[in-house]
């Protein structure tokens, strides 16, 4: 299949803007859970204790990572995959919070004992930042 140079500069357009969009999101959301972690484990636990919350948030992930992966689904051995990868995350974890509600009950609970997930968002940070720097600095 011959590849237009037009559709390369349109897919690097395409993933530049989701790196600064999702780089942007990741540095700022998981800044503030670091920052606030506590309080923000008290409020999902509160947020669960609601079904109704739990399966809009999971429809709001679901069509975001649907139109993530349908925008960029792009498996190449650069940046660009971290997308395709962080994608792929979000709609699975959109499907999961609709047929498996009960689960994301049971991680939240288990967020305020387990470090881990502190180091999940820290690492989460840093993929926001070098995404960031893709997105506005690399380019």
């Amino acid at each position: 299949m011959f590849v237009h140079k037009y559709d390369i500069m349109l897919i690097m357009d395409i993933s530049i803007f989701l790196a600064r969009a999702i780089g942007s999101f990741l540095l700022i959301s998981t800044l503030s859970i670091l920052v606030r972690y506590k309080h923000f484990v008290l409020i999902e636990k509160e947020a669960v204790k609601n079904p109704i919350l739990v399966y809009l948030s999971g429809f709001s992930i679901l069509i975001l990572g649907i139109l993530l992966v349908l925008s960029h689904n792009i498996w190449v051995l650069d940046w660009r995959v971290l997308i395709t990868i962080i994608s792929w995350i979000v709609l699975f974890k959109g499907i999961l919070r609709i047929f498996f509600p009960e689960l994301v009950v049971n991680l939240i609970n288990k967020k305020s004992h387990n470090q881990l997930f502190a180091l999940a968002e820290a690492l989460f940070f840093f993929i926001g930042f070098y995404l960031v720097y893709q997105g506005f600095l690399n380019n």
